[in-house]
C-alpha cells in the first residue's frame, strides 16, 4: 500500500473476513495480503468501534475567524492606519469585532488580502562622521 492513500475497501472487508471467518492471526492476515499488521489493526478496530469498514470522513482543520465581513474592517483599518503593526492591527480589530485572533493568523489574513510586510525606510546617514580612538593617528596599514 502506498502511504497517504485509504486501503481500498475491497482490501479492508477481506482482512475483516480472514479475521472473523477464517480465524487468522494479524500476523497471518498481514503477511497473506500483502499489507503491515497496523493497517490490519486499524481496520480490524474501525471495524468493532462502528461495525463498518468505509473510512472515516477526513478532518476539516481550523478554519480562521477572519473572513467574509472581517476582511472588510482590516483592510478599513489598514487604509486608515497603514504604519500600525501587526499587534496594533489585531487589537484593533478586537475592539471593533470582538474577534480575539493570533500575530500569525493575522500575518496570514493580511497576506490574503494583498497586503506586504513593508518595512519602514531608514533614516538617512548622519553627516557627523564617528571618530574613533586615537584620533589622528595614522592606521597600520597606510
Amino acid at each position: 500500500m502506498s502511504e497517504g492513500h485509504p486501503t481500498p475497501e475491497k482490501l479492508r472487508r477481506a482482512i475483516v473476513r480472514d479475521c472473523h471467518d477464517e480465524g487468522l492471526a494479524y500476523a497471518q492476515i498481514a503477511h497473506l495480503l500483502g499489507i503491515g499488521e497496523a493497517t490490519v489493526s486499524r481496520v480490524l478496530r474501525l471495524y468493532r468501534e462502528t461495525g463498518d469498514v468505509v473510512p472515516r470522513p477526513k478532518g476539516g482543520g481550523n478554519f480562521s475567524p477572519i473572513r467574509g465581513k472581517v476582511t472588510i474592517v482590516i483592510k478599513r483599518l489598514v487604509t486608515q492606519k497603514p504604519d500600525a503593526t501587526v499587534r496594533e492591527l489585531m487589537a484593533a480589530l478586537t475592539a471593533r469585532t470582538g474577534i480575539v485572533t493570533s500575530r500569525p493568523s493575522m500575518q496570514r489574513a493580511l497576506h490574503r488580502l494583498g497586503f506586504s510586510h513593508k518595512k519602514s525606510p531608514s533614516p538617512p546617514a548622519s553627516a557627523t562622521r564617528l571618530i574613533t580612538s586615537g584620533a589622528g593617528a595614522s592606521s597600520p596599514r597606510s
